[in-house]
């Protein structure tokens, strides 16, 4: 059975043809080449970059990308804990966690696109056209919810633990589709 690699992303198909469409990164079947394997090769995903050749600028937006993902998360539990034990400084702490997290954002969207550009040639695909606009999302509800937060006064609670759902669901998406771009739709499958 030939193999296909998607040239975006790195994914591997089986079959006599490239499917029409990646089922990891959204490209089409021109982005798809044969692979060429010689006797007992196995063919693995691309990994990332690692040795002497690799720099710290080569992995900044996966850095990046995990301060939301963990910090959005801590935002709730310090909510619920600050509520649960009548702990009102938490409340203090969860304003600096969203701060950093929307700080972060621009940096996140920047190393992303160039990321984009350089690993995957900037091919119009529609994970990259999600991440995009989830990465956007998520910094304006970032800074909605800081406006709110300071600016609103306490009858705008509810509005402000609206506006960190929407963070923490705009920043698992992302995560869910960074994970899908890096390993595959079937990446729990692996050992």
């Amino acid at each position: 059975m030939k193999k296909w690699r998607c040239t975006v992303c790195g994914y591997i198909h089986e079959g006599e043809e490239p499917p029409a469409v990646c089922p990891v990164c959204g490209a089409d079947r021109s982005r798809f080449e044969p692979v060429v394997e010689t006797e007992g090769e196995e063919v693995d995903q691309p990994v990332a970059a690692s040795g002497p050749g690799a720099s710290v600028a080569d992995h900044l937006h996966p850095i990046l990308a995990h301060f939301p993902n963990g910090l959005m998360p801590s935002v709730f539990f310090l909510l619920i804990a600050g509520w649960l034990f009548g702990r009102g400084g938490l409340d203090e702490a969860v304003l600096w966690l969203v701060g950093l997290v929307t700080a972060v954002v621009p940096l996140n969207l920047l190393t992303g696109i160039r990321d984009w550009k350089r690993f995957h040639g900037g091919v119009s695909a529609p994970i990259f056209h999600r991440k995009i606009i989830l990465a956007v999302l998520l910094g304006l509800l970032g800074l909605a919810a800081l406006s709110v937060r300071l600016f609103g006064g306490e009858g705008l609670y509810p509005v402000y633990l609206f506006l960190l759902a929407g963070m923490l669901a705009a920043s698992a998406a992302l995560g869910y589709l960074g994970g899908q771009l890096m390993f595959g739709s079937g990446h729990r499958d692996r050992g």
